[in-house]
């Protein structure tokens, strides 16, 4: 299983000079297996992942009616969805798009497009997409599987809901939670340690300082301490922070990663960066 971020930032891309290292674009993931192709969520970094699909040019210069992916939502806020009406498999005769995960994926999918309700929406309606963009039930939670590898899903703390991912590979188990709230100063709930034990790698969302808690609890977001109780607690065997803060420099990000490593003791701490890729 090879996996890969597409987006690292949590609630609206921030490009720039001071986020060249950890990536600007929101968050989208892929996994490859077995010549299939997965993607986790579709914020602004899919449409680097539908040029790659697709070869180059400004929708993609391919057409390849074989084309199939599979996209599981995590959830619909905006950055998480915003990328999709740029995906080019979308735009592609015979390929085919299968959402699974969060019940409504393909209800907020469609809602991106025209559908006459106001002016200023995207200009192409969900009807003209000449790909097949399906709601595979397969893929509903709690547990399904894909390409003979198996998924399991949990409920996530963050307003209006999200889930989180567990995929099990040869290699190990990889488990993916962005917007997800841990409480502060508090053990990890125990049906969280249980979904995420022993997994290889555990990526979590980690967007703010535990200095910036006492403001931001409530907005459904972790903070790296949390996030370090939760893989001690599961015995994961590295932890990557992600979903980072649209105003986090790569240098703030960095010296973030630092204060964790200082505190994790012998568990590996990293960053997630933009086009990192992972093998399992």
């Amino acid at each position: 299983m090879k996996f890969r971020f597409w987006g690292t930032r949590g609630s609206l891309p921030a490009p720039g000079p001071d986020t060249l290292v950890y990536g600007g674009n929101s968050t989208c993931c892929s996994i490859e297996h077995e010549g299939r192709h997965l993607v986790i969520d579709a914020g602004s970094g899919i449409r680097l992942l539908g040029a790659e699909l697709m070869g180059p040019g400004p929708m993609g210069g391919s057409e390849d009616a074989s084309l199939e992916v599979t996209l599981l939502m995590t959830h619909l806020h905006f950055d998480h969805i915003m990328g999709f009406p740029f995906f080019a498999p979308a735009y592609t005769p015979g390929a085919v798009i299968r959402l699974g995960g969060w019940p409504k994926c393909l209800k907020g999918i469609k809602g991106m497009f025209k559908n006459g309700r106001y002016d200023g929406g995207f200009p192409v309606s969900f009807a003209e997409l000449p790909s097949k963009i399906l709601r595979d039930e397969a893929l509903t939670p709690p547990r399904f599987a894909w390409q003979g590898m198996e998924v399991r899903t949990t409920p996530l703390n963050h307003p209006q809901g999200a889930v989180g991912y567990r995929f099990e590979a040869p290699g190990g188990a990889l488990v993916f939670i962005t917007d997800n709230e841990l409480a502060v100063g508090a053990p990890p709930p125990k049906a969280l340690v249980e979904f995420c034990s022993g997994a290889a790698v555990l990526i979590h969302d980690a967007q703010y300082l535990p200095s910036e808690m006492d403001i931001c609890a409530g907005r459904g977001h972790s903070e790296f301490r949390a996030c370090l109780a939760l893989a001690q607690a599961a015995g994961a065997g590295r932890l990557i922070l992600t979903h980072h803060d649209p105003g986090r420099t790569d240098a703030q990000i960095e010296a973030m990663i630092d204060q964790a490593r200082a505190e994790a003791g012998s568990l590996p701490v990293e960053g997630a960066r933009e086009g990192q890729t992972l093998e399992l």
